[in-house]
């Protein structure tokens, strides 16, 4: 799907003239390599040459050179900006962040500094969907700079979501809801309603963790509109996978998994790896609610599965907490604590405080249960620290009333 992407935009481009020649090219140097292989008799394994795949970076590396020696300054920062979107939507995070960064150095040489603003945008958002958040706030606040220069309120306001969903995924709910409280206005004004819905849907995750379902869920809906009026796809299966989280927290999990089988669907037909990875952990999680171990194991493996396609580090935490949390259930404690750990040292690896609070709350929760009352407190302890740095105050009172349970245990 990614190479008839990738094709769709060169042809708008370059036209349909010049890709057909560089496909056609492309082509005869498999057979030409071919033939001059089989001329050369026995040859080291894997040396075939493959017919024509953009998958291949050799074949992408023509192509963007292709795209250099045919296009004017502009339109060749402008389609590789474009490749990196594609990149970074089907989940190819690695390669969406050099093709920013080529775009950056690129416009950098040519004075062409709207280019390094958008390319560092672009890049910063790759960086925060990796958990580098000191790479990302750099990257953000240098292209809020530039803007600033040019007076670009909307792409200010876009600096202004990005970094609100930084501070929302390390926990910092306060000053996400600042960040995108100041977005929202923004793209009201400007009337970009598919950015307003953006940041409405974000703002109902910050109400979901702060325990505000009903509240989280309004949210949801206000921006679900602006998403089907502009058929944006991945938005909605995204809203469908939020809300599927807060009927979770509601206690609501037929309606969970009904919103969770609606964004699967969704974002299966867009092959994004992440959010397809996103959805099978809600549903695990709907899942071991309901006790039934076997499918929330089969769908949090699954989960697994996806997020290493894209490396993101922050989900794969999360997957680990849940299979801890499964196999706590199953009473395979030595593997539920195995689980729990390698949790907190990826979060404490990226500085995701709401998820140390859950993992060590999910600790606690374990040695409670093994009547390790010391160890419990211990870890509730700590599970309502960081609950109370991030604002998640639902999440703290639980974690109190953990801690109350088993106070006076300790002896």
């Amino acid at each position: 799907m990614i190479d008839k992407d990738i094709l769709s935009l060169l042809r708008r481009y370059c036209g349909e003239r010049l890709v057909s020649r560089f496909i056609s090219d492309q082509r005869k140097m498999a057979v030409v390599e071919n033939r001059l292989l089989r001329q050369g008799g026995q040859r080291p394994a894997g040396t075939v040459a493959q017919g024509f795949s953009l998958d291949s970076e050799s074949v992408y590396d023509q192509l963007v050179t292709v795209c250099k020696q045919n296009l004017k300054e502009y339109e060749f920062q402008e389609i590789m900006l474009n490749f990196g979107d594609l990149f970074k939507s089907h989940g190819e995070l690695q390669k969406a962040e050099e093709t920013y960064s080529n775009v950056l150095q690129f416009g950098q040489k040519t004075g062409h500094a709207e280019f390094v603003a958008e390319a560092l945008l672009r890049r910063g958002e790759v960086y925060c969907r990796q958990g580098l958040w000191r790479e990302s706030d750099r990257d953000l606040g240098q292209s809020r700079s530039l803007f600033l220069k040019t007076n670009n309120r909307t792409a200010i306001a876009k600096v202004e979501n990005l970094r609100g969903t930084c501070f929302a995924e390390q926990g910092h709910l306060r000053r996400a809801k600042s960040h995108y409280s100041r977005a929202l206005r923004e793209f009201e004004q400007s009337e970009q309603k598919v950015m307003a819905g953006t940041v409405l849907m974000n703002l109902g995750i910050v109400h979901n963790v702060m325990g505000e379902w009903d509240k989280a869920v309004e949210f949801y809906h206000s921006a679900l509109p602006y998403f089907q009026s502009a058929g944006d796809a991945r938005r909605i299966a995204e809203v469908h996978h939020n809300s599927g989280m807060s009927y979770i927290s509601k206690g609501d999990y037929a309606e969970a998994i009904r919103e969770f089988d609606k964004g699967l669907a969704l974002s299966t037909r867009l092959q994004d790896p992440r959010l397809i990875g996103l959805v099978q952990l809600g549903k695990a999680v709907a899942f071991f609610q309901m006790k039934d171990y076997a499918y929330a194991l089969a769908f949090c493996n699954l989960s697994f599965e996806q997020f290493k396609k894209t490396n993101d580090r922050l989900s794969i935490a999360d997957a680990y907490k849940v299979k801890g949390m499964i196999l706590r259930a199953m009473k395979q404690y030595d593997l539920a604590e195995t689980h729990f750990q390698t949790s907190l040292r990826i979060n404490e690896e990226r500085g995701n405080l709401l998820n140390l609070g859950e993992t060590y709350f999910e600790i606690g929760v374990m040695k409670k249960k093994r009547r390790q009352a010391v160890e419990a407190k211990k870890a509730f302890e700590k599970a309502s620290r960081f609950f109370e740095k991030v604002g998640a105050t639902s999440k703290l009172a639980e974690a109190r009333v953990e801690l109350d349970s088993v106070k006076g245990r300790d002896k």
